[in-house]
């Protein structure tokens, strides 16, 4: 069955936002839509209509694809904009397959987004472009009504959606998306007591366990502290779960190279397929400014237990123990966090 609803704002959508990370790289390079068009060898009103929307990229042909890429490439396009530049085409097309109100065939009961993933399907709903962007010129001009429809389908089908591990991954991602959408405040109130009131076991791993991490980050960054330190205390207790959690963060930032297709994947996937560079990154800034820093505290302890030979390359130790001693030295935090962040300044101290 498809849904009349979520088919109408679901098109408001599709192709604006590959269209606009086109344009945001355009500019960056100082390139006109004019200039472009020529070095592509197509219509100035082709590169305009890619970058509204009108003619979303995402249904370019392969070869376009392949020609545009190589040209940013060739004017000097950073890597990491040309990859959020596919995330993009990819976000176009979770959009368009929206139409489709069934679970079995919704994609966000299909995929397991990324940080930058995750960014860029928010972007719409939020009007906060993913951080990769943030220091260039890239808008995406989304009217408040059109937000406000694709939020209330999207509760819709989560609404709909089956108990099981593909509905509680759906739900969960939905929640997350239209979090910061005000028309959708009290349906997340809802959402949030459901997920108190169901007491999920949370000692070892299940899809709950997952609804269970990204509830208590979520209430993080709304100020209670409470869900983050049960989940702590009784969510990385078990070593699976605890692995999990590494796991998943290592997904997050972008060290795994395939995407997952379900939250069970977070136990599955073998820890030896990433580096944990860029994890520790992440982590590092996170215990300095993260509201949910004492998990990432927790994380980085984990991280470093297993992996302590990243203190010996670059300015990892350096960064670590400096981090360790400004947090130590300022922040409230509990005695676990604050045992476990001594001890990792202890491993970065040694290791320097």
């Amino acid at each position: 069955m498809v849904d009349d609803t979520l088919t109408a704002s679901a098109d408001e959508l599709a192709g604006r936002i590959g269209g606009a990370v086109l344009a945001a790289i355009r500019t960056e390079l100082h390139i006109s839509q004019e200039a472009l068009a020529e070095r592509l060898q197509v219509g100035l009103g082709t590169v305009q209509a890619w970058e509204s929307g009108r003619r979303p990229l995402v249904k370019a042909s392969f070869q376009d694809l392949q020609r545009i890429s190589r040209r940013l490439r060739l004017e000097g396009a950073p890597s990491e904009l040309l990859h959020v530049l596919d995330q993009a085409l990819l976000v176009d097309s979770i959009y368009i397959d929206m139409r489709s109100a069934d679970q079995d065939r919704h994609p966000l009961a299909l995929i397991v987004p990324d940080r930058t993933l995750t960014e860029l399907l928010a972007w719409p709903l939020t009007g906060d472009p993913p951080r990769q962007l943030r220091t260039t010129k890239a808008r995406l001009h989304i009217a408040p009504g059109v937000r406000d429809a694709v939020a209330a389908s999207l509760r819709e089908v989560a609404d709909r959606s089956a108990p099981d591990e593909r509905g509680a991954m759906m739900r969960r991602q939905v929640k997350f998306l239209v979090a910061d959408n005000p028309a959708s405040a009290e349906w997340v109130r809802a959402q949030v007591l459901a997920d108190v009131r169901s007491h999920p076991d949370i000692r070892t791993w299940s899809p709950q366990w997952a609804v269970a991490r990204s509830q208590a980050v979520s209430m993080a960054h709304a100020g209670d502290l409470d869900p983050l330190r049960r989940f702590i205390t009784q969510g990385l207790a078990d070593e699976t779960a605890a692995d999990a959690n590494l796991n998943y963060w290592a997904y997050w930032v972008g060290e795994h190279a395939t995407p997952w297709t379900q939250d069970a994947d977070m136990t599955r996937r073998a820890a030896a397929g990433w580096s944990g560079d860029r994890l520790l990154d992440s982590l590092v800034d996170g215990v300095a400014h993260a509201p949910y820093r004492e998990l990432c505290i927790h994380t980085l302890w984990a991280l470093l237990r297993r992996r302590s030979h990243l203190m010996r390359r670059g300015r990892g130790a350096e960064r670590v123990t400096e981090t360790a001693d400004l947090v130590l030295s300022r922040a409230e935090l509990t005695n676990d966090a604050r045992r476990r962040l001594e001890q990792v300044r202890y491993l970065a101290e040694s290791a320097g």
